[in-house]
């Protein structure tokens, strides 16, 4: 390569790691082929201010010795500090590759953390992209699979993947890796039929050329392609983070949102506000367009086991979201304060208070406090089955008071019941006992965390 070919390189990966602050650690994912190798080249090359450490991951898959050899070998001779570590690769239903890159991204996020790095660089390249976004296509991906794989990822505790090269194609970073005399290793699965990615290369990209003609280059399509799809999705994705913000409620480990913002947005928005609700509420989720659209489809009233432990429920105005069920713990109120981290609140009795906090899910008129005694000590516990409080429109079931109140049916376990010696006397945002009088005011006020 010439010297302005190597110029211009260098001045790419210099712009794509313009998001890496200066002198940051970072940790250079170097499997020891050209790609990565050539990469960790240009790394060193347009960012000598930062201090890297190549990590190598042995899968254990087949022979990679030769890898794990190249690899240090090259840290040595960029003058730095190299790692191999060693993975299990679960054999899951999502097949070798998927375990594989699975197994890989947790070693580096482990080995980032323990290098004190914020900064994870791999050597993905454009070609890498156009091969992602066929296998997407195949799929029945939609806009976020177009657009491929991202520029820069956060994953884990903060660390950011940035893939420096992948505005590059796979051949001017080879020729980089071998006109600097690197040792290089090749990967025999790169040319393996039985794999996907393999076949994307070898077999689909060279019909697609032919089927396009006129000499127009298919990398280069695939690589557009996915830039449009990621400005649009990014889009979506901000409009959708938007309305979750404004719309969204939370009662402890339940999540909702308005049925407003379901109903009253495009499709397109809707399932990406349910998607960012239930990476919300379960963490490490990824919901499938299937879960998606089942809780999309809730009709008012009903409820849902899905997979992954979500649950979830339709009914007084929201849609709900939990990892698995949840229930207040029972517990006496007998000073002034009683906290509750289940909800994130605390139950306060003290005199002259003028307003409380109400609940999410209570009605905007419904009583934010309670008078009480101001030494009798109180119940505060879930609901049980058969419970009756005494209102001024007569006796009324707590369950069907709830219900009524539009608490979400998941959430429900989760609504404090106050009981003194006469009975139920309070559940706040749902109902309140007639006549209830004292000298203290019970009320609540948020808490997060002390």
């Amino acid at each position: 390569m010439n010297r302005r070919g190597v110029a211009d390189a260098v001045a790419a990966v210099a712009g794509a790691l313009r998001p890496v602050p200066r002198a940051a650690q970072a940790v250079l994912a170097v499997s020891g082929g050209p790609d990565s190798v050539g990469m960790a080249q240009l790394v060193t090359a347009a960012r000598p201010d930062l201090r890297c450490v190549v990590v190598h991951i042995r899968h254990g898959l087949r022979d990679d010795a030769a890898d794990a050899a190249a690899a240090l070998q090259n840290a040595e001779g960029l003058g730095l500090p190299g790692h191999v570590i060693g993975v299990d690769v679960a054999r899951t239903g999502s097949g070798p590759e998927d375990a594989a890159r699975r197994a890989r991204w947790s070693a580096l996020a482990r080995a980032a953390t323990e290098a004190g790095a914020a900064f994870i660089l791999t050597g993905h390249t454009a070609d890498d992209q156009a091969e992602t976004v066929l296998l997407n296509m195949a799929r029945g991906t939609g806009l976020a699979g177009l657009a491929g794989m991202p520029p820069v990822l956060t994953i884990g505790d903060g660390i950011r993947v940035v893939r420096p090269v992948l505005g590059l194609r796979r051949g001017v970073v080879r020729e980089v890796a071998v006109d600097a005399g690197l040792q290089l290793a090749d990967d025999p699965t790169n040319d393996d039929p039985r794999q996907r990615r393999s076949r994307a290369r070898h077999d689909l990209l060279p019909r697609l050329a032919a089927l396009t003609g006129s000499g127009t280059d298919p990398v280069d399509s695939l690589t557009r392609l996915a830039r449009h799809a990621r400005r649009d999705n990014d889009a979506l994705d901000a409009i959708a983070a938007d309305e979750l913000r404004r719309r969204a409620v939370r009662w402890g480990a339940v999540h909702a949102v308005t049925d407003r913002v379901l109903a009253g947005t495009h499709e397109a928005v809707a399932t990406r506000v349910v998607r960012m609700l239930v990476c919300r509420a379960v963490p490490g989720a990824r919901p499938s367009e299937a879960v998606v659209t089942k809780l999309l489809r809730l009709a008012d009233g009903q409820a849902a086991n899905l997979a992954g432990g979500i649950v979830a429920s339709r009914g007084g105005g929201h849609l709900a979201v939990a990892a698995g069920h949840h229930r207040a713990t029972e517990r006496e109120l007998t000073g002034e304060r009683l906290v509750m981290p289940e909800i994130g609140m605390a139950l306060r009795r003290d005199a002259g208070a003028t307003r409380g906090v109400l609940p999410p899910w209570a009605p905007p008129r419904a009583a934010a406090m309670v008078r009480v005694d101001g030494a009798e000590s109180l119940l505060v516990r879930p609901r049980r089955s058969g419970d009756v409080v005494r209102t001024a429109q007569g006796v009324r079931s707590v369950a069907r008071a709830m219900s009524a109140a539009g608490v979400p049916r998941i959430a429900r376990d989760l609504v404090p019941v106050v009981e003194d010696a006469e009975g139920v006397l309070w559940v706040p945002g749902v109902a309140i006992r007639h006549a209830a009088a004292g000298a203290s005011a019970l009320r609540f006020e948020r808490w997060a965390g002390e």
